[in-house]
């Protein structure tokens, strides 16, 4: 096993989030605010989802920030400097990031502050009052911080609805450590063999996500051609289905003419009303503009699936 730190480079750049994604041998590593996705409990990132990003070829990219996110990013220096007030010794933020491997696992954790005697402190901001109870997605990242930061407790700073500052200790057992470890280490099995882990359910926006059109052909498992035929006889069953549903809408609205709100034996069961937007007219835009238009384009790469008739060469 192996406990290192390196240089971090700046919060959220493109940088940062390449050497969250993969080691200096290009290999896959997890980092920690996605250890919770490793058990299925994170509630923004699946097990999929973060499998489909490991197995890209190219790392993430940095986005857009929310609210959220910018009140984290300004509020987390002030956070620090009074958290350290409240404790009695001051708090920095470390130039570096901390990292943990052993056979088939790869972590890496970027601490928010430590302090002079070696703590570690994750930084926290939330619209809720805290309940004085970690949520599993903040459970499972201290899990991951005491394993790369090779320490057994991690003090949450979190500055709550009250607008006051709580601290929780959280305590990581060596059971825990190696839960997550084994956990980690099935996970990156699976993505250093280029597959998606056993128990991730994939959809479609998954597949799509991860693979690009070359223009090649292949030939498919024969068992293959049952799953189309099955997915040719769902498609007629939703076009059948639809079809219905309209011709439901259709007599509903002859009905009701130009009232809107429809009721039977006095009890209001359907409404039909009238609305406007203000859309953006592209194509007149470009009739007008079209030197300006064409600098704001953007193309966007899609596929399409179609199941077709007969074999196609």
């Amino acid at each position: 096993m192996k406990h290192y730190t390196f240089n971090k480079p700046r919060h959220g750049s493109a940088e940062w989030l390449a050497v969250r994604w993969r080691d200096e041998s290009g290999l896959a590593r997890i980092s920690a605010s996605n250890a919770a996705a490793i058990h299925n409990e994170h509630p923004y990132t699946s097990a999929t989802q973060l499998a489909v990003q490991l197995l890209k070829e190219e790392p993430p990219q940095p986005e857009v920030e929310n609210r959220a996110m910018q009140r984290g990013n300004t509020l987390e220096g002030p956070i620090r400097d009074w958290a350290g007030q409240l404790l009695g010794f001051p708090l920095t933020t470390p130039c570096v990031m901390y990292a943990y491997e052993e056979d088939g696992v790869r972590l890496v954790a970027t601490i928010d502050a430590v302090s002079e005697v070696g703590g570690i402190f994750e930084i926290k901001t939330t619209r809720k009052r805290w309940d004085g109870k970690l949520p599993r997605m903040w459970y499972w990242q201290g899990v991951q911080q005491a394993i790369c930061a090779n320490v057994d407790r991690v003090t949450w700073v979190i500055f709550d609805s009250d607008l006051d500052i709580q601290f929780f200790t959280q305590i990581v057992t060596s059971d825990e450590k190696r839960m997550h470890l084994d956990a980690c280490r099935n996970f990156l099995a699976a993505i250093d063999m280029g597959m998606i882990p056993d128990g991730a359910e994939v959809r479609y926006e998954d597949v799509l996500s991860l693979y690009d059109g070359d223009g090649t052909s292949v030939d498919l498992d024969p068992t293959l051609g049952k799953l189309i035929g099955e997915y040719n006889r769902r498609q007629e069953m939703v076009a059948e289905h639809e079809k219905a549903m309209d011709s439901i809408k259709t007599s509903i609205c002859e009905a009701m003419k130009d009232a809107e709100y429809g009721r039977v034996d006095g009890r209001l069961l359907v409404t039909w009303k009238t609305a406007s937007r203000t859309s953006f007219d592209t194509k007149k835009f470009e009739a007008e503009h079209p030197a300006l238009a064409a600098k704001y384009k953007k193309q966007t790469k899609y596929r399409t699936f179609r199941v077709m008739e007969g074999d196609r060469q």
